[in-house]
């Protein structure tokens, strides 16, 4: 390494010291026990962030400060800077705020901005609560995930997480330069867009997101594209992360997480990672229905067969969200069960197995419902054609 780098990094590393000794206190919930435990938050403390350390983090990246925190399931990381409240939003973000005033009394009443503090104690309080919206449609608690797998039980996984050992971590970088240099010093490979990563030895997902496009910016667009990676994320952690799942479920279930918060949102994948895409479809539903009526909406025989987002293409990632949607709202609790037991097939030997998924879709779906994937097409384009979608849970 070239001196002058190195002295770069002792020079970046100094404050992060000074940082660690004599901590900025969070106005909001001033880090007082009683507080913090009414919010739900643990700690603001660097923690440990990826396969380093917080302070490593704070140290190798340029940014004028780094704010934590840490709750019940998530470790939040954040280098953004405050957040102007548009009047067109006012009515969400208020709804916001009174929620978590209620627990920090601090927290002002129609504020014209959102302070970073501020904006991190809101992402935390979501964080939380997606994470509750999760287990409730996989039909979970916390109590069914044992810190170790047990042998005598269920097969759940390998850890307290929805089966992994440790908690979810969300990066949000000010910049996408940073965002690629902390993914590469991980990965191996700077990537662009909002990415990613199971760190199998740590047995944790990490979601790291640029928040420098316009349409990230602020928080109404920021938060339902968060919330579509942490989907990928809890169910790719569901029952530990020991094959990928079905693409078509992946993304259909990350599709319609996302749009529950905006139904416009549209996060779209890639082999890089996702990013808010424009040029999907804005309404989901509308494109969906047509597609039925049309006759030209993908089988569901064809979402099965594709191996990656690219071969879903826009008509299939439509699709593919529709029918997630008709199962969750018509049937939810036998959804949960196919993803019980998408996730939770084992082999011979009693080892986590993604071998032959498509046949194991059909078995479950002949199990829970008595369809083939023919009848589950049909059911499902009868709904629409009822105007299901119109009903559905935005």
């Amino acid at each position: 390494m070239a001196l002058r780098t190195l002295l770069a990094l002792v020079c970046l590393a100094l404050p992060v010291l000074a940082q660690a000794k004599d901590r900025e206190r969070c106005p909001y919930c001033k880090e007082d026990p009683a507080l913090m435990a009414a919010a739900g938050v643990l700690s603001h403390a660097p923690s440990a962030i990826g396969d380093k350390g917080g302070e490593e983090l704070v140290a190798k990246l340029p940014v004028s400060r780094w704010l934590f925190v840490e709750t019940a399931h998530l470790r939040w990381a954040s280098a953004l800077g405050d957040s102007a409240i548009d009047q067109r939003d006012r009515e969400r973000v208020e709804a916001e705020l009174a929620r978590l005033r209620a627990v920090l009394p601090d927290v002002p009443t129609k504020p014209r901005k959102l302070d970073p503090w501020l904006r991190l104690h809101v992402q935390a309080m979501k964080g939380e609560e997606f994470y509750a919206r999760f287990q409730a449609l996989l039909g979970v608690k916390d109590a069914d995930f044992p810190a170790e797998r047990r042998l005598d039980a269920p097969y759940m996984g390998a850890g307290r997480f929805l089966g992994e050992k440790d908690k979810f971590e969300v990066v949000l970088h000010v910049s996408r330069e940073n965002h690629r240099r902390f993914t590469e010093s991980f990965s191996g490979v700077a990537v662009n867009d909002s990415f990613r990563w199971h760190f199998p030895g740590l047995h944790k997902l990490l979601v790291s997101v640029p928040v420098e496009d316009a349409d990230l910016k602020d928080d109404r667009g920021l938060w339902p594209h968060v919330a579509h990676n942490l989907s990928h994320a809890f169910l790719c952690a569901y029952k530990h992360f020991s094959y990928d799942p079905p693409v078509w479920i992946d993304e259909g279930l990350a599709q319609a997480l996302e749009k529950e918060f905006d139904p416009q949102s549209r996060t779209t994948e890639g082999e890089e990672g996702s990013l808010r895409d424009t040029k999907a479809p804005a309404d989901f539903a509308g494109a969906a229905t047509k597609l039925v009526n049309v006759g030209k909406a993908p089988r569901l025989a064809e979402l099965m067969a594709a191996k990656d987002y690219s071969e879903l293409g826009t008509d299939g990632s439509v699709a593919a969200w529709s029918i997630t949607r008709f199962l969750l709202d018509a049937h939810g609790e036998r959804y949960a069960r196919f993803l019980a037991g998408l996730k939770g097939q084992l082999d011979a030997k009693g080892n986590p197995s993604g071998e032959d998924l498509p046949g194991l879709q059909r078995k479950l779906l002949r199990e829970l419902w008595d369809w083939s994937p023919l009848d589950l097409d049909e059911a499902w384009r009868a709904w629409v054609k009822s105007g299901g979608h119109a009903h559905a849970r935005k």
